[in-house]
């Protein structure tokens, strides 16, 4: 009976989006390493890009909406050097989204290799600062475009 109620319960469903980059000279350090900060500046790329590539954009949340998604967390494990003029792909995951939250996966990749990895985990807010409930509806425009199923249950809110 606990195996079939556990079957039951939907696991979470996570959203993929894969984007090639090539890094630049103006993105490495002295030793030709891409600097370590300038992954954050990639992942916000590849938010913003999944985003896109699924029919919602930022720029909209926000005139349209009133919504802003800060970043409250972030990490990022540098597992191998990222190089000047590498051809390399960030992989963006939405892997959970709360009611007052959202958290996105990352992993940087040269030729299945896995470079780095790392999250940001946001917060929705209004242009005054103060949390609200938007998960819901962000989960279920990603349901009307037939990119998750079933019903919104919040996964582990985070601050």
């Amino acid at each position: 009976m606990a195996e079939e109620k556990k079957q039951d319960q939907q696991q979470p469903q996570a959203i993929v989006g894969s984007m090639p980059y090539r890094v630049s000279m103006a993105e490495v350090d002295a030793y030709g390493v891409m600097y370590y900060s300038r992954f954050f500046e990639l992942f916000e790329r590849g938010r913003t890009e999944l985003f896109r590539a699924i029919g919602i954009e930022y720029r909209q949340l926000f005139q349209q909406r009133q919504i802003l998604m800060p970043v409250v967390e972030a990490a990022c494990r540098y597992m191998a050097p990222v190089v000047y003029d590498d051809l390399i792909t960030l992989e963006t995951a939405i892997t959970n989204i709360g009611t007052r939250g959202i958290r996105f996966d990352y992993r940087v990749l040269r030729d299945e290799v896995v470079l780095a990895v790392g999250f940001t985990q946001h917060i929705f807010i209004d242009p005054q600062g103060r949390p609200v409930s938007f998960g819901k509806e962000v989960f279920n425009m990603l349901k009307e475009k037939g990119l998750i199923s079933g019903e919104f249950t919040p996964g582990e809110e985070q601050p």
